[in-house]
């Protein structure tokens, strides 16, 4: 009996990961169907989808699911075609809440997400109502190996959008407001500077303290929205 109940566990662990796992794998080939449908899929051009082909890689996605999302995209399927999208709202006790999407089908996501503020009381809004609550920023990475340092550095310099700068073995990272990025882009494509990464994250400016009652509740409300296939983002600003 022992043994067949250490198999049962070990199965269901199994299981378990590899739901974990499909939902990754289902989550990345989005955002790259997402990014080749809207910046291409040249990586020379396009730094997002080489970031995201360096976490799928990272996640032992295989190479032909790769490939067929970005062929899906780059022909025009709109059956295939996934959009990001913004979705925004306040919980029971005030907490701000944003949630990032890649989705086929905007109705069937909003709807999804319209039923788990619903179960918790909470309330959809549009994104423009709580962005100001939030500080969005995007670390760059640029490979030093394929510039003179010196050079790149005045380039930086230049750039009076740049929050901060630091080298960090062989990439130098920079930090900037989300707003300017396209701003910034430009600055560096002007002088052939091209960026290797980019990562973005959200900091609320402004915090909600809560109950440990609320907060426990505003994390179930977390955990469900996370379930769903469509999201690839939460952020927040409740603190207990």
């Amino acid at each position: 009996m022992a043994g067949h109940s250490k198999w049962a566990n070990t199965k269901h662990r199994k299981n378990a990961q590899d739901i974990k796992r499909s939902k990754i794998f289902t989550k990345i080939i989005k955002e790259i169907s997402t990014s080749s449908a809207k910046y291409g899929s040249d990586i020379s051009q396009n730094f997002q989808l080489r970031n995201l082909l360096e976490k799928a890689h990272t996640h032992n996605l295989k190479k032909t699911s790769i490939n067929k999302a970005i062929q899906r995209s780059t022909q025009n399927n709109k059956q295939d075609i996934f959009n990001a999208m913004k979705y925004a709202g306040y919980s029971s006790s005030g907490v701000a809440i944003v949630i990032y999407c890649n989705t086929d089908n905007s109705n069937r996501t909003v709807s999804s997400i319209r039923s788990i503020f619903s179960k918790f009381n909470a309330r959809l809004i549009k994104f423009n109502n709580v962005k100001y609550l939030f500080d969005c920023f995007y670390t760059i990475h640029i490979n030093l190996k394929d510039y003179d340092e010196k050079n790149l550095l005045n380039i930086v310099n230049n750039s009076p959008l740049i929050i901060t700068k630091k080298i960090n073995k062989n990439f130098l990272k920079i930090k900037i407001f989300a707003k300017y990025f396209k701003i910034v882009k430009k600055h560096f494509l002007f002088y052939s500077v091209f960026f290797t990464n980019v990562t973005i994250k959200i900091i609320p400016k402004i915090i909600q303290n809560i109950n440990i009652d609320d907060y426990n509740k505003l994390k179930n409300m977390i955990f469900l929205l996370e379930k769903l296939k469509e999201t690839t983002y939460i952020i927040h600003n409740g603190k207990n």
